[in-house]
């Protein structure tokens, strides 16, 4: 069969888009690396001012996590969502450098909500806190101003379908949340948590890290152990990484 020029030219074009998707691909994780791996340094040296950080109390007992199950949503996949850009080695700089400066302040033997919102305030960092302790505190969504960016928060208890989640995330949205966070016990109360940006699961739940991870472009993270906070930090880009701040 005879090729014509403009198969060829149409083969040719489909090769080339083929490498600037990939290279865009390379370019989103290359860029997202350089961010996080940025933020672990700005925080250890105090200069924090761009940014906005989440901080919420450990909610898991440390016997909840060791009986944990192996139930998770279908979503989730066979395996922990895609992490914190794993070995990249400007990361796991970073994180070591942020974990000596914790050492080196000493927060005690527990840390304290208020101590590791006032520690974020002090480096610049606009912050909001939330007390996950009570289970029900956000099932009615709610907006917060966070210096000059709006944080959308909202929970939820029972199953919620991707519809009625996508509804209520775009309804925060409107009111301009530039980031979506949901709360919830477990991933399987979710259909789906695309329409959100930040997903923080409260129980213990095996393969789900507290160091946090993408899923489906929604950042996962569990919530530490009690005694413990976490932290999400956003960039100026909408990069969002996570800490846990642990006693010595």
């Amino acid at each position: 069969m005879k090729i014509t020029r403009e198969k060829i030219a149409l083969l040719i074009f489909a090769a080339l888009l083929a490498v600037v998707a990939a290279a865009s691909v390379s370019y989103f994780f290359t860029s997202r690396n350089f961010n996080v791996a940025a933020s672990y340094v700005d925080d250890q040296v105090g200069s924090m001012e761009d940014y906005t950080v989440v901080v919420y109390n450990g909610t898991v007992e440390p016997q909840e996590e060791s009986d944990a199950a192996d139930t998770a949503a279908p979503w989730m996949g066979n395996g922990a969502p895609a992490g914190q850009e794993g070995t990249d080695a400007q990361v796991e700089e970073g994180r070591k450098i942020l974990e000596l400066g914790e050492a080196e302040d000493g927060l005690g033997h527990k840390v304290y909500l208020s101590d590791v919102n006032d520690l974020y305030r002090e480096k610049g960092a606009s912050v909001l806190s939330l007390n996950l302790t009570k289970a029900g505190q956000y099932e009615e969504p709610q907006l917060f101003t966070v210096g000059e960016r709006k944080i959308g928060v909202l929970e939820v208890s029972a199953y919620v379908s991707e519809r009625k989640l996508k509804k209520l995330a775009d309804g925060l949205r409107e009111r301009g949340a530039s980031s979506v966070v949901c709360i919830a016990r477990t991933t399987v109360l979710l259909a789906s948590p695309a329409s959100v940006d930040v997903l923080i699961v409260t129980g213990p739940e095996k393969d789900l890290s507290i160091d946090g991870g993408f899923v489906d472009g929604t950042f996962v993270v569990r919530t530490p152990d009690v005694g413990s906070v976490g932290a999400l930090v956003i960039n100026h880009a909408n990069v969002v990484s996570a800490r846990v701040i642990s006693p010595e």
